[in-house]
């Protein structure tokens, strides 16, 4: 079932509401989970237990494991029949031992557009975010975007990107939504979430937990997920995991919550911030999460986690 735009519509007309629950988290089928060699039966009970948990915004794209992750979240949108506000994400294609490979022609837009309602089983996307375009790519895409949403291909448009091409995009026309990368390690896109919410942008914050690169145990893995997870962290963010062990105290020195939840509340303090998108494969965390983002940061938390080494701007690791 396709629900209409105007369901999501803010009722200050600010930009589109992202969700249908007062909580604030997300759930991305992306990562490990959308594996074709993790569990699909595992999948889906840790996606269940989510929207059972009472979040009611997903987010995953049409080239997350070859259009798998769309595939697994279709299949769970059939069974679960409250309303759920659905994105996905175009322009960019992997392909076994190359590098991404950007597209944001009409073409390929549309033809990713198609792939993803087929696979979601629906009439519309939400919301559909361009993938890492740079600033003619945004323009290009953001056209063929408007007319998707004349059509009512889709409800809203996004830019999922970082950096100056973030900014960027907070500047252009036809943009409801951003999507960037925001935590208590990397706080580099406040300003343009700032801004955004002032032009009546909605925000989406990613990796709010760090991909947990904290957690104690990364190096002993007892899962496939697991070992996915350490790779990441030694080849592809080790900058990131770095910062994460230099603040793992502090993050383990509020009673009461583990590192997971007051990350999450940390991220989650910050006003700009519509909805934060976490993944799992572990129901365990997952209900970290789900306790996490119900939870107000205890006092002290922002200023005490706001000094270095924790932020990247500030000269951290």
């Amino acid at each position: 079932m396709a629900w209409s735009s105007t369901a999501w519509r803010d009722r200050s007309m600010s930009g589109p509401n992202l969700n249908t629950a007062s909580l604030r988290l997300g759930f991305g089928c992306a990562g490990a989970w959308a594996k074709p060699w993790f569990s699909a039966r595992e999948a889906r009970a840790v996606l269940i237990a989510a929207l059972e948990g009472g979040v009611r915004h997903v987010d995953t794209a049409s080239f997350y494991a070859g259009g798998e992750g769309e595939r697994r979240l279709g299949r769970v949108l059939k069974e679960f029949r409250e309303p759920v506000f659905v994105s996905t994400k175009t322009g960019t294609t992997y392909r076994m031992g190359r590098a991404a490979r950007k597209d944001f022609s009409p073409q390929k837009i549309r033809a990713d557009v198609e792939a993803s309602l087929k696979r979601l089983a629906r009439e519309q996307i939400d919301l559909l975010y361009l993938h890492g375009p740079d600033e003619t790519q945004l323009a290009d895409g953001l056209e063929t975007l408007s007319r998707l949403k004349e059509e009512g291909k889709t409800a809203f448009a996004g830019v999922c990107s970082g950096g100056a091409h973030l900014g960027k995009a907070v500047e252009a026309q036809g943009v409801d939504v951003i999507m960037g990368v925001y935590n208590v390690f990397r706080r580099e896109h406040a300003h343009a979430f700032s801004k955004a919410k002032a032009m009546g942008i909605s925000v989406v914050a990613v990796a709010p937990l760090a991909q947990a690169l904290y957690r104690r145990g990364l190096w002993t893995p007892r899962s496939s997920a697991d070992v996915w997870a350490a790779a990441r962290a030694l080849f592809v963010n080790r900058s990131d995991y770095e910062r994460a062990v230099a603040g793992r105290a502090a993050l383990e020195s509020f009673e009461g919550w583990t590192p997971t939840q007051i990350a999450l509340a940390f991220t989650l303090a910050n006003p700009d911030i519509d909805v934060a998108v976490a993944s799992t494969t572990r129901p365990a965390h997952l209900a970290e999460m789900l306790e996490g983002a119900r939870r107000a940061a205890p006092a002290g938390a922002m200023e005490r986690l706001s000094e270095p080494p924790l932020d990247a701007r500030r000269g951290g690791p």
